[in-house]
Formats: structure tokens, C-alpha cells, sequence
């Protein structure tokens, strides 16, 4: 069990305040009724224990959930859930889509547990995360070289080193600095394009949904949180009015011709 460590408290402080942005946009599309909902992606389960405070049966899963916890996360991967058929009145997602290497088949998968009425609220980034968090990254390259260089020089005694790890992490260490796609994309200039609200509408289309509502997600932030709460107001009317770092998709199974 590998514990997450967070720099800070107030790094901490941060997620919560915009998981709790987050949960205040999908709550509206919640029925009034206890529900039963499934979470994919759910971290230390902040958000979970939240919706389970609202009054709803909540479970939530993720690849690798992250400890200590907040609520029981169950380790799973969303390609194979081991649940039966419509079991969910919900499945959320927070930031989840854009890391998926295979959607098709979690697409499957969710529309198969899913219940018939059910719907599929997705959290995605806005080209606006993209293009901020970025901006921050490539202010911040020179300390990531600094920190590998370390690295490298502490493990440069090694000899068992493999060489092909040694030249797929250096890659991995490449791609990551310079073209830092924060999904699956090869670089964040393509995020630029496929984060486009129709290019996600496009996408979820293609997958067998049905667009019942999108609504930007009232904050304008970065994967970096810097300045983290700082011009909180004026952040949020540029959220409303202009642009947003995340767009709320809330879909329904497409009915078949």
C-alpha cells in the first residue's frame, strides 16, 4: 500500500475546494431520490465521501486508489467492472476521460452497467487547463532537469540496470518535459485541438451517447494550482462569462435505430 504524499496542506485545501466546485455543477442533474452511483477514478475518494454525506449509495474505483483514504476506493480497472448489468443509476467522472487508452472498451463497460434511464456525468479538460497548466510546466522545466539529473546521478552506480528501461525511460522522461500531454494525446498541442467542447461532443457521439446537457464548471485553474486562492471571484466570472478549465458532459445511452 503505497501512501500519496501532497507537498502541502494547502495543496490538499485546493483539491478539495475544486472537487467541491465540481460536485456543486452535477448535483443539479442528481435525482432528488437516493441513488445508486459508481465513480470511476476516485483518488483518496474525497469526492465519494461527499456524495455518501449527500444521502446516495455511492462506490467508487480506481486503477490505483491513493491512501490514506477518505472513503473505500476499490482498486479495479473500469475496462472488466465486475458488476452486473444496470446497476448504476450514475457513473461519474472526474478528469478521467482524457487518461483513457481504450475507451471503446470502457464505454462498454459502462453502458453495460449502467440502468436503462441511467445517465453518465463526465468532468473533462477544457483546452484552457491544457493550455495553462502548460504554461506553468515549461516554467517550471528547469527545476525537473535539476531534480533528474539527482536522480540520475543517485542510481548511475547501479549495475543492473536494463538497458532498454534505461532508454524507454528516458523517453517517458523526453515526452514528458517537452510535449506533456496531460492524457493519452502525444503532446498537449493536440489536447489544444481534441479538449475543444465539439471535438468531446464528437467524441462521446462516436461512443454510443446522447448529449443531454453540457455546462461549464464554474473555475478557471491549472494542473499546477498556482496562485490557489487568489482572485477566487474573479477566476469564476471568467469561468461563467468566457472560459472554463473543464466542461461537464452529462450523456445518456444513444437509442438505437
Amino acid at each position: 500500500m503505497k501512501k500519496y504524499v501532497y507537498e502541502d496542506q494547502n495543496e490538499l485545501n485546493w483539491l478539495h475546494y475544486i472537487r467541491d466546485i465540481e460536485l456543486s455543477t452535477i448535483l443539479s442533474f442528481f435525482p432528488k431520490q437516493k441513488i445508486k452511483i459508481l465513480e470511476l477514478g476516485g483518488g483518496e475518494g474525497y469526492l465519494a465521501k461527499r456524495i455518501n454525506e449527500i444521502g446516495h449509495d455511492i462506490t467508487s474505483i480506481d486503477l490505483n486508489p491513493r491512501f490514506p483514504q477518505d472513503f473505500p476506493v476499490q482498486k479495479a480497472n473500469a475496462e472488466n467492472l465486475d458488476f452486473s448489468e444496470e446497476s448504476f443509476d450514475v457513473v461519474f467522472s472526474s478528469h478521467v476521460v482524457a487518461h483513457i487508452a481504450d475507451p471503446e472498451k470502457v464505454f462498454d463497460e459502462l453502458k453495460r452497467v449502467l440502468k436503462k434511464d441511467g445517465i453518465i456525468i463526465h468532468i473533462v479538460p477544457s483546452p484552457w487547463w491544457s493550455l495553462i497548466t502548460n504554461f506553468w510546466h515549461y516554467c517550471f522545466i528547469p527545476k525537473y532537469l535539476f531534480r533528474s539529473i539527482k536522480k540520475r546521478i543517485s542510481k548511475v552506480q547501479s549495475e543492473n540496470r536494463d538497458t532498454k528501461h534505461q532508454v524507454d525511460e528516458k523517453k517517458k522522461t523526453i515526452k514528458d518535459l517537452f510535449a506533456n500531454p496531460i492524457g493519452v494525446n502525444p503532446s498537449f498541442v493536440h489536447e489544444l485541438i481534441y479538449f475543444r467542447k465539439n471535438s468531446w461532443k464528437i467524441f462521446f457521439d462516436k461512443h454510443g451517447f446522447e448529449i443531454i446537457a453540457v455546462k461549464k464548471c464554474p473555475q478557471l485553474s491549472s494542473g499546477y494550482g498556482v496562485f490557489k486562492n487568489k482572485l477566487l471571484n474573479q477566476r469564476k466570472f471568467i469561468a461563467q462569462k468566457f472560459f472554463s478549465s473543464s466542461y461537464c458532459f452529462v450523456l445518456k445511452k444513444a437509442t438505437a435505430l
